[in-house]
């Protein structure tokens, strides 16, 4: 059994390593009025890995608050991870494959929201959802949080005189299978049907 970062030290996790600024904390209250107010029924904690996989965890509305404010604990494992979602490095041996102490035998790190980041997901009912960055379980920042990479790269951008856009080219293609039966064309559904009344 884990045991929880609240258990070992008074106060919460973020207050324990000073993780949230006042601009944070105020957005955090917005968060929780807003949860409130539309009746949302799950919020979404999520973060993405190194290979810009969306992972995370989903939890009842009227727990996100403390969540917020306790962090969600998730395994190590998923760090560990290729894009084919295997594991590929050995996390119960000494240093977990990373030379790191936080990364052996498969222990917590911990998802810090910020709740900046906060949305109301158009496409999923009375559902709320939540960057965040991740930290080991003594506070220390996860050095392969995206979210902490990306920070620093804008902030050597910045001191060598860069800014950075982005955009997002959303991209799809529709596809539809014809099949062809007894020279008429078919649903896939329907080709045995088909095929015994030619």
């Amino acid at each position: 059994m884990t045991m929880s970062p609240r258990s070992r030290k008074s106060g919460t996790f973020v207050e324990q390593h000073r993780l949230r600024d006042k601009a944070q904390a105020k957005a955090a209250e917005q968060v929780e009025r807003i949860i409130r107010k539309e009746k949302l029924e799950v919020v979404r904690f999520s973060f993405a890995d190194q290979h810009g996989v969306l992972r995370g965890k989903t939890l009842l509305a009227a727990e996100a608050v403390q969540a917020m404010n306790a962090g969600v604990t998730m395994t190590t494992t998923l760090l560990a991870k290729d894009t084919a979602h295997r594991t590929v490095y050995p996390v119960f041996t000494p240093g977990g494959g990373f030379a790191s102490r936080e990364m052996e035998g498969g222990g917590d790190f911990v998802m810090v929201a910020d709740p900046s980041t906060f949305r109301i997901l158009p496409w999923a009912n009375k559902t709320g959802w939540l960057l965040c960055d991740i930290y080991f379980a003594n506070g220390r920042p996860v050095p392969y949080c995206a979210r902490a990479r990306c920070r620093d790269a804008l902030a050597t951008l910045a001191k060598a005189g860069f800014d950075f856009l982005a955009g997002l080219e959303v991209e799809f293609h529709l596809s539809r299978l014809r099949i062809r039966v007894c020279g008429r064309p078919m649903l896939p559904g329907r080709r045995k049907r088909l095929r015994s009344a030619c």
